[in-house]
């Protein structure tokens, strides 16, 4: 459909009607063109610049594991060297003091960290799957739920991508017509509110019956494993209105039959208008013509009224173009449809005077369609603004269009749309002036796109790019998250992409962000847990050091590696598989800059370690004053292990109580928690194991009292976070 006509004007990519790109495909026609760019200078080659041009940025995980990981070194070393000194100058020998401070400093690292995110994100990414979201990169799966922006397509997205009749013009009534998708069970016809019996309205029957007939496409029905769906087989607005028709009981199959096609004047963009040469009878044909409104009406000189064809004066031409504008205006696409009764002989004639726009045919009416939006995307928006996301729209559709989606699901904002040709007027300053107050962006080509998504990114936003062609693979690689479609998606777009959406679906990136956020706080669980189980072990050690100066060594070197390994081994990975809290999405976006440990959990951590500390030299200093060094010592030694234990079930929520969570939803856990304690037993009581250890057996008042003493760490936990509730 080019044209060969000059184009004065600056116009969009999509508009230049007048050029050939490389890489695209030549659907129908022929003809010559002079070459005006070469190589890395054509649309495509200005794609594979911008994509070979842009780095990938450090994700919102890595910038916070980076910096987490230079404070836990810089801490282990201070504690380390505090516990060494200490204990020379307590008089303990030397090597035995190295060996200590080397356990103390290995304890002070949660050295299963890195494979806790590792399994952490890897338990997402499953997750992420079964909601119809592919991760390409693990590190996507924490920077989907940093994401403070959606910059995304409109076709196929946040629409079907199934064109559907939603308006009919005929008799002078416009008919809403119901339903979604290419289901001719969904949907019916309706005018103020009532529905129509379309078996008893002629008029409507003709206008479905020429929208049918006229028509090279073809509605499927299609049975296979997996489902039973309707589809369509060629151009989806014609298939849009084979649908239409079916939902009238008008079948495209059997009225062929009734009325087989014996000639044709196919579609061409100069004349704008489709016709087809129905045999009727023996003598008689029935002319079935569709195409654009403006196109139609000049070669109409009747109009169907009442079942009556009735002179159609140039007044009333005026009045329908009034309604195809009106219809227009709702972003729908609008064709008329017209019809002609004529001898068999007369069919050449018929197309000459077709040809030369003096045409004798009867008006019938208009028909609207639109690509509607996905039934869901309403209510993922709605979450999206809930959760403090914002939804921008990018599409290389018509300004109208875009709108009018926009305004269905409540993206658009008060600014109005921006086009392509308005970016092109405006520096990247200008630009930032306005990306905070602008959501809807049309006629934009994969340069604009890119802009868009580095504009947003200097705000100080995390993107997440949809996109499903090679020309958007430059604005996906420059987002933090670039977000290939599945099913449209090409090669070039899911090989930048960090994940790739199954079903096309602009909810399923929602319920992706969601996991996201669900498996941040997931690892903030467990770096929780790990650091004020540290902390604990670390205070402890450092206060026996300087409060019982008399004292041996409240833990030797191996209780010391047990403790931290086996003990916190056993408890992180459940931890990190917690079920999603209700209220996930119920809160704004995390900063791009916020640590992994915030002050709050500072001062959790500080509140955890010195209760842990305090109740474990309670216990160490009973033993002592016993006269028994090594029940002391193993007092402490299991001490310290259950209150970790208790410490597990602390961290399962940040304020929300245990018991309020349900004790039972994180089965995994609780047969850690059994298994951790069946451990410290057998390390307590069993011969072989008190050797290596260095413990002795208790009895059963011991370990009523160390339990006592330990699961004090959750009480204190739970009347914290009862007092945060009541403030909150």
């Amino acid at each position: 459909r080019k044209k060969v006509e000059p184009l004065t004007a600056e116009l969009a990519l999509g508009d230049m009607v007048n050029m050939a790109f490389s890489g695209t495909i030549v659907v129908q026609g022929r003809g010559k063109a002079v070459v005006v760019s070469t190589g890395y200078k054509t649309e495509i080659g200005k794609i594979a610049t911008l994509i070979k041009g842009t780095e990938r940025v450090e994700t919102p995980i890595q910038k916070r594991t980076k910096d987490l990981s230079r404070k836990l070194g810089l801490f282990a070393l201070v504690a380390s060297s505090l516990v060494f000194v200490i204990a020379v100058l307590r008089g303990f020998e030397i090597f035995e003091t190295f060996l200590f401070a080397l356990a103390t400093a290995v304890s002070a690292i949660p050295e299963g960290l890195p494979a806790v995110l590792t399994v952490t994100l890897a338990v997402g990414v499953n997750r992420m799957a079964k909601r119809n979201a592919l991760i390409r990169k693990l590190q996507a799966v924490d920077t989907l739920g940093s994401a403070t922006v959606i910059c995304t397509d409109k076709t196929g997205t946040l629409t079907t991508n199934q064109m559907t009749v939603r308006k009919v013009f005929a008799n002078k009534k416009l008919i809403t017509v119901t339903g979604e998708g290419f289901d001719p069970e969904d949907g019916q016809f309706e005018f103020e509110d009532n529905i129509l019996e379309v078996a008893q309205d002629k008029h409507l029957i003709r206008l479905l019956e020429i929208g049918a007939l006229c028509n090279d496409s073809k509605l499927k029905h299609i049975e296979s494993e997996e489902r039973v769906h309707w589809e369509i087989n060629g151009d989806p607005t014609e298939g849009a209105l084979v649908v239409a028709a079916a939902k009238a009981k008008l079948f495209k199959t059997k009225l062929e039959s009734t009325y087989p096609r014996i000639d044709e004047i196919p579609f061409d963009s100069k004349d704008r208008y489709m016709a087809t040469f129905h045999q009727e009878n023996v003598s008689s044909v029935r002319v079935f013509v569709k195409g654009a409104p403006e196109a139609i009406l000049p070669l109409c000189s009747e109009v169907l009224e009442e079942g009556t064809a009735n002179t159609l004066t140039e007044k009333m031409k005026q009045s329908f173009l009034d309604v195809s504008t009106h219809m227009a205006s709702q972003a729908l696409r609008v064709l008329a449809f017209a019809y002609q009764t004529i001898n068999v002989d007369e069919i050449e004639q018929t197309k000459v005077d077709l040809k030369e726009k003096k045409g004798k045919l009867v008006f019938v009416g208009f028909a609207g369609m639109i690509d509607p939006p996905r039934s869901e995307a309403k209510s993922a928006v709605e979450l999206c603004k809930r959760a403090g996301i914002r939804v921008v729209m990018a599409t290389g559709d018509h300004k109208l269009t875009a709108e009018a989606i926009a305004k269905e699901l409540g993206i658009a904002s008060s600014t109005g749309a921006l086009t392509g040709v308005d970016l092109d007027g405006m520096d990247d300053t200008q630009l930032d002036q306005i990306i905070e107050k602008t959501t809807v962006f049309a006629r934009v080509s994969p340069t604009h796109k890119f802009r868009i998504v580095e504009a947003l990114r200097r705000q100080g936003h995390v993107v997440a790019m949809t996109g499903d062609g090679v020309n958007d693979a430059p604005a996906l690689k420059a987002a933090e998250i670039g977000i290939a479609m599945g099913i449209t998606g090409t090669d070039v777009t899911k090989e930048t992409a960090d994940m790739v959406l199954t079903d096309d679906n602009f909810a399923s990136i929602v319920s992706a962000i969601e996991e996201g956020r669900v498996i941040f706080e997931n690892i903030r669980k467990v770096v929780k847990y790990l650091i004020s189980t540290n902390t604990g072990e670390i205070i402890t050690i450092l206060a026996a050091l300087i409060l019982l100066p008399t004292a041996p060594l409240i833990f030797t070197a191996v209780q010391i590696l047990w403790v931290n390994l086996v003990t916190d081994g056993l408890l992180v990975i459940p931890l990190a598989m917690e079920p999603k809290e209700k209220n996930v999405m119920d809160s704004p976006p995390r900063k791009p800059t916020e640590k992994m440990i915030n002050r709050e959990m500072v001062f959790n951590i500080v509140f955890v370690g010195l209760f842990m500390a305090i109740g474990t030299l309670y216990l160490f200093s009973t033993g002592l004053n016993n006269g028994d060094y090594v029940k002391a010592q193993t007092f402490a030694f299991v001490a310290i292990a259950l209150f970790q234990v208790f410490n597990a079930l602390n961290c399962r929520s940040r304020n929300l109580s245990f018991f309020k969570l349900g004790p039972l939803t994180n089965k995994w856990l609780l047969l850690a928690i059994l298994g951790s304690f069946l451990l410290q037993f057998l390390v307590t009581e069993l011969p072989i194991f008190q050797v290596a250890f260095g413990t002795t057996s208790l009895a059963v008042m011991d370990w009523v009292v160390i339990l006592l003493v330990s699961s004090s760490v959750f009480i204190a936990e739970e009347l914290r976070k009862f007092l945060v509730r009541n403030r909150e």
